[in-house]
């Protein structure tokens, strides 16, 4: 993550460290319409998680109803899949929870990065969803496919390949989450980034 982007999320961290009242300004990040900002809600959350997990776990059903409602908090399903990255004890749960979000149109894409991060560090808990996410590949909206492809790639499936291969002339351009940022990328790259990734 950018040098920036890290510093900000250390201030969040710390205020939240400081004063447990303030993850409410960091929940109030995953409502934004900018990407950036609710990956940076969703980082910070993740890292509280690590660090202070009992912070999260004391708060987890007030974190839980204010994720409730997918319409309006777009950055629940990323900020529940930092949160299972980060405790291992509620991964199980959060990756039922995160279940609601995949066909919901506006969290969808959440849904993907997020049951991604929580693959690339327990790969067990989401072998059951990798059969959706090469699904997301028949997709014709740009985002979810490059998100799908980027996600095969991540967890290097490697029944993947051949359908990640046909999209390698694809120009499209479209705005995905990878690990640490939101970036503007042409599905044929995302695709030969995934490829050189399973194939490594």
């Amino acid at each position: 993550m950018a040098k920036g982007t890290d510093e900000k999320i250390k201030g969040l961290v710390d205020d939240v460290l400081r004063d447990h009242l303030n993850i409410k300004r960091i929940i109030s990040l995953l409502y934004d319409l900018d990407m950036e900002k609710r990956l940076l809600g969703a980082k910070a959350l993740g890292e509280i998680a690590r660090i202070e997990p009992e912070v999260i776990k004391k708060r987890w059903n007030r974190i839980f109803y204010a994720f409730d409602d997918t319409m309006s908090c777009w950055g629940a399903a990323e900020a529940l899949g930092e949160i299972g990255r980060n405790l291992p004890e509620m991964r199980s749960r959060i990756i039922l929870f995160l279940r609601k979000f995949e066909k919901d149109e506006v969290s969808c894409q959440g849904f993907i990065w997020a049951v991604t991060r929580i693959g690339q560090v327990d790969r067990e808990k989401v072998k059951d969803i990798i059969p959706d996410l090469m699904g997301f590949l028949n997709s014709n909206d740009a985002c979810m496919v490059g998100q799908a492809i980027w996600a095969l790639g991540e967890l290097r499936v490697q029944e993947a390949l051949e359908k990640i291969r046909c999209f390698l002339e694809d120009e499209r351009e479209t705005w995905i989450y990878d690990n640490e940022m939101a970036k503007l990328a042409k599905i044929c790259d995302i695709a030969e980034e995934s490829i050189k990734k399973i194939s490594s």
